[in-house]
Formats: C-alpha cells, structure tokens, sequence
C-alpha cells in the first residue's frame, strides 16, 4: 500500500468513494451532488500550500482518501490544518490505510506550519470507534458536534 498526493487522473474514482461514503453515513439523507464534489477535489488539488489531497493506493486502485486544508484560527494568524474528509474502503478499514493517510496530513500540516491538527468525526460510522482510533494516533478529544435537522425537503428536491 502507498500514500500519495491525489492527481487529477483520480478525480473519478475520488467522487465516487466520496458517493460511497456519502450513502452509508448521516448524510445520506441529503442529495450527493458530484459535480459539486467533483468541483472541491479540483480545488484541492489545485492549491496544495493551502489543502492537501491524498489517496491509500493498493495494487494501483485508490482504496482509501483524505482531504484537509489550512485555516486561521478566528482569532489570530496562527493556522489550524483541518479534515474535510477520510474514507477507506470498508474492506481495507482494518488495514493501515487510514493511520498512514492521516500520519501523511500531519506531516504536510507540519512543513506547511500549521499550530494544531483538528480532525473531526461527524459523519457518524463509527463515531466512537474512531474517537478511540484518534486518540491512538495521539489526538485529544474536544468538545462535540450536535445535529438538528430544521426542514423535510421538498418534492422536488427529494427526486435529486
């Protein structure tokens, strides 16, 4: 298996893992746009000082990707390096793929001089799982996230 800074000839198979993990978290509620997604990985790959793509290879097929980027905190100029997704193929979670990706965005979070690594779980697969996965890998647990949805859709949103 390898880690390596996604390109753009894995843009396919990147928006179609992000369709996978969309419909089997708590977001599978909502609509999965891939031109949307498609949009955002494009925009990953195209500023790496500011996010960072990754892809776990095995046998030259993406099983496993990450995406993160660099923000400043609100109150100082001192940057935070942030997720925005992680996703390993459900037949590889016990493998090494997901330590080895976020090591490989720690180490980019470091040379880009981000302060802090702020890695999130709120898609809800897992939840606790990888709160203790996280904390293996040496992040601290802070605060939580806490979800209300606020409207039904549509008719016509329903039939994306």
């Amino acid at each position: 298996m390898i880690i390596r800074p996604a390109q753009h000839q894995d843009l396919d198979s990147l928006v179609e893992m992000g369709a996978r993990m969309h419909a089997e978290g708590a977001y599978a509620f909502l609509p999965y746009d891939r031109e949307k997604v498609r949009r955002l990985i494009l925009s990953l790959l195209d500023d790496p000082a500011t996010q960072c793509a990754l892809v776990a290879e095995e046998s030259g097929v993406a099983i496993g990707m990450f995406g993160g980027y660099l923000s400043d905190y609100f109150f100082c100029d001192e940057k935070v390096a942030c997720d925005l997704v992680l996703f390993v193929d459900p037949a590889y979670r016990s493998s090494s793929a997901a330590a080895r990706l976020i090591r490989a965005f720690r180490r980019w979070a470091i040379e880009h001089a981000a302060r802090e690594l702020c890695l999130g779980t709120s898609n809800n697969v897992r939840a606790e799982e990888v709160g203790r996965f996280y904390e293996r890998l040496g992040l601290i647990g802070v605060g939580g996230i806490y979800k209300q949805r606020l409207r039904q859709p549509s008719p016509q949103e329903a039939q994306c």
